[in-house]
């Protein structure tokens, strides 16, 4: 059985789903981590292997729960997938799909481990009675890759390791067939996910790893947003990736005290639950969380 919340009234104009990477979040969909591991071909968990950390399933669950309450402390109403134990890596539940404002995108995910995750993601949908909007069949386009940036424009990173140029070809297509247009974001394969490397905050401000991404991409987003810089040691310990809440709240991580502190000298309020072990595997908030619904 699903675990969710009493189904919502919706309206039928498209807004109550995702419009902006800073609306309030009002629905969002996790995975609780029951059958958690680390990734094989992750750099950031090869290097935690090698400092001597380990799995911890049961910290994990726990640190998972206050992920959770810090959610529901602000407001946000949550929804659980299923967990499988043949998805280790499922609780990331960002990459598997991608809400639009039209609608459920079911990602095509590219490693082997992680291409049944599409099931959970769409039996929920059909649960909540979320419209499936399009799936990616050209190549793999993950959901960390894949941001709705705010009205009118959605980025993409590109490394051809996670996400493809074919699938965010096919996306950019569907994207642009509403109206709305697409920018394609290089990133380096070593840091797998473009929310490894940029995160909005509030409509005007933005953590970026402005020294890694490409100058001509770094100078376009710089056009939209005060760009908060991040450097390569944060960014390998997810200082990046953060999710915005709206009202200017920040969910971040414990782990990331520096990077929290430059939030909030800008006016923000930043909620910091103990993410360390997946911190440790390369993931943190945004990675974690699937908006299922923001305000405007």
């Amino acid at each position: 059985m699903l675990e969710t919340s009493p189904r919502p009234v919706r309206q039928t104009d498209g807004r109550e789903f995702v419009r902006s990477e800073h609306g309030v979040l009002q629905e969002v969909a996790l995975c609780r981590p029951t059958y958690y591991d680390w990734a094989a071909e992750n750099a950031i968990a090869e290097q935690s292997k090698s400092s001597g950390a380990s799995v911890d399933v049961d910290a994990a669950i726990s640190q998972h729960q206050e992920l959770v309450a810090a959610l529901k402390g602000e407001g946000v109403t949550c929804h659980f997938l299923e967990p499988d134990e043949h998805l280790p890596m499922q609780t990331f539940a960002r990459d598997s799909g991608i809400m639009t404002p039209w609608g459920m995108l079911i990602a095509q995910m590219a490693r082997p481990e992680r291409r049944g995750e599409w099931g959970a993601i769409e039996d929920l949908a059909s649960h909540l009675e979320l419209p499936i909007w399009k799936r990616v069949t050209a190549a793999p386009v993950e959901g960390g890759d894949v941001q709705v940036l705010r009205e009118g424009e959605i980025i993409i990173g590109v490394n051809e390791v996670r996400t493809f140029s074919k699938g965010a070809d096919q996306v950019a297509r569907w994207v642009e067939g509403e109206g709305w247009s697409v920018r394609k974001i290089r990133v380096p394969a070593h840091f797998l996910h473009l929310d490894v490397l940029f995160t909005v905050l509030n409509e005007r401000l933005a953590l970026c790893a402005t020294e890694i991404l490409d100058a001509a991409d770094v100078a376009w987003l710089s056009q939209r947003y005060e760009l908060i810089h991040v450097g390569y040691s944060d960014v390998m310990r997810m200082g990046c990736n953060v999710a915005a809440l709206g009202n200017d709240v920040v969910l971040s991580a414990k782990q990331q005290p520096e990077i929290n502190a430059r939030i909030r000298a800008n006016g923000l309020k930043v909620l910091e639950p103990d993410l360390q072990q997946f911190v440790l595997e390369g993931g943190s908030t945004h990675c974690l969380t699937m908006p299922l619904r923001r305000g405007l």
